[in-house]
């Protein structure tokens, strides 16, 4: 009589001990057979992670619902001809790609072969609890349930639109770097330094999600929320005076903004009238 599928498996080659996703709290525990390119180097997987057991081969997985794959993009190829090529029998079984930017395509052979597939990435942040699943159905679903019984958050994407996560991370996370590090750079010009210039651009920055969070539909109006276009118009001249650079990447980036960001009212305040 064939074994119900229960346990977590996983695939992993290169350094897994920075993983997010295996070094988040209790799920290492779950993890039951290790395939690795060695058995010794799955044994120093499972000694390190305290959790799990080396198999020699792929058919060492069949007792697994779900196998978590935490390899180098470039080993992808290669793992997935070696688990095609195996005995393995993939039907019902789901494989979920860590902490890579590949969507879930690059494992289109395991799902011909019976398997379901899905991806899995960490939204990187101060609390370390989001993930973003991307996939088919049911190996999603698996994943969720994963994270979620640890008490983590997940969101996931519609099939086909890892691309669009791409953006909203490189817009969120990525690009604004360069545009704090001007905020800092003008107010060091402006005399504000040290531990006051943190605080003062993490308030500003706090002051734009706190707008958001709360739905605000505040846009320009001039350079800046609450700076009449007048004004606005007469700093940059003066800033193209004093720090040619910082006006060039400030207008540039309110000339590429403004297809996306609602106007506001004539002197800067919203146009929806009094409370």
């Amino acid at each position: 009589m064939k074994t119900s599928r229960r346990q977590l498996g996983l695939i992993v080659e290169g350094n897994s001990t920075k993983s997010v996703v295996l070094r988040y709290p209790g799920l290492a525990d779950g993890i039951g057979p290790i395939k690795a390119l060695s058995p010794a180097v799955a044994r120093r997987v499972s000694n390190f992670f305290r959790s799990g057991e080396s198999v020699d081969n792929y058919e060492g997985l069949r007792e697994c619902e779900s196998v978590l794959i935490r390899v180098p993009d470039s080993s992808i190829p290669r793992i997935i001809s070696e688990i095609c090529g195996s005995r393995l029998d993939l039907t019902g079984m789901s494989f979920v790609l860590c902490e890579s930017w590949l969507s879930s395509d690059s494992l289109a052979n395991l799902k011909s072969r019976g398997a379901t597939v899905a991806t899995v990435v960490p939204v990187l942040g101060d609390n370390g609890k989001w993930f973003a699943l991307e996939g088919q159905f049911v190996a999603v679903k698996r994943a969720r349930r994963l994270l979620n019984g640890l008490n983590a958050r997940t969101v996931e994407l519609k099939p086909g639109t890892k691309h669009l996560y791409f953006a909203a991370s490189a817009f969120a996370e990525t690009l604004p770097r360069a545009l704090f590090t001007a905020a800092q750079k003008a107010l060091r010009m402006s005399g504000v330094t040290g531990k006051h210039m943190y605080e003062l651009v993490e308030e500003m920055a706090q002051g734009m999600f706190r707008d958001l969070d709360r739905g605000t539909r505040g846009g320009w109006s001039g350079a800046s929320v609450g700076c009449p276009e007048q004004i606005a118009s007469g700093y940059i001249d003066e800033l193209k005076k004093t720090s040619p650079e910082l006006a060039v990447l400030l207008c540039e980036q309110l000339r590429l903004s403004e297809p996306f960001v609602p106007p506001r009212g004539k002197h800067g305040s919203d146009d929806s009238g009094p409370l």
